[in-house]
């Protein structure tokens, strides 16, 4: 059931996700709506890339940030076209990665630990759900203000958006 589920919300949010990432103009990837914000530039590829994290989350039982990132750096995009390939090789191998797992290993706990210190330890389907598809809804709905702001039509997600009424 776990598996199938998170199967079906994969393809849902996948398919929103790249809507909203077919709209990222490259004419100013420094554009930021805050200076406390990151730019266009870096929060595009952070929405890409968090698929990435359901394999990880899968294939370990845990992850020490005190280490460093369990991810390589995100590589520098310089077109949408390279962003949306960068999207769906992530969407792709979080997809292989659901798909060849069970329900038991979703049941597993992964801990999360900063060296000695354990930040959460939690079922590794709690961490799915958690770190990665609702961090992604987060991330693609200020994706989505900032295309507002630049006064380009945003995709509905759930339903029609404003612009396509």
């Amino acid at each position: 059931m776990l598996k199938q589920a998170f199967i079906n919300e994969l393809k849902f949010e996948g398919a929103s996700t790249r809507k909203m990432l077919e709209r990222v103009p490259y004419s100013d990837t420094k554009w930021q709506p805050h200076e406390k914000s990151s730019n266009i530039n870096q929060l595009s590829k952070h929405v890409a890339n968090i698929y990435n994290w359901i394999p990880l989350i899968i294939s370990r039982d845990e992850v020490d940030f005190g280490k460093g990132s369990p991810f390589p750096p995100l590589p520098d995009l310089k077109s949408n076209e390279e962003l949306i390939k960068f999207y769906d090789l992530a969407f792709k191998s979080a997809s292989d990665a659901i798909e060849n797992t069970s329900d038991e290993e979703l049941s597993k706990p992964i801990k999360l630990r900063n060296g000695e210190h354990i930040l959460r330890s939690l079922p590794k389907a709690a961490a799915i759900r958690n770190l990665s598809l609702n961090h992604l809804v987060h991330h693609r709905a200020q994706l989505g203000v900032y295309l507002r702001l630049l006064n380009i039509p945003i995709p509905g997600m759930y339903g029609p958006s404003a612009d396509e009424k």
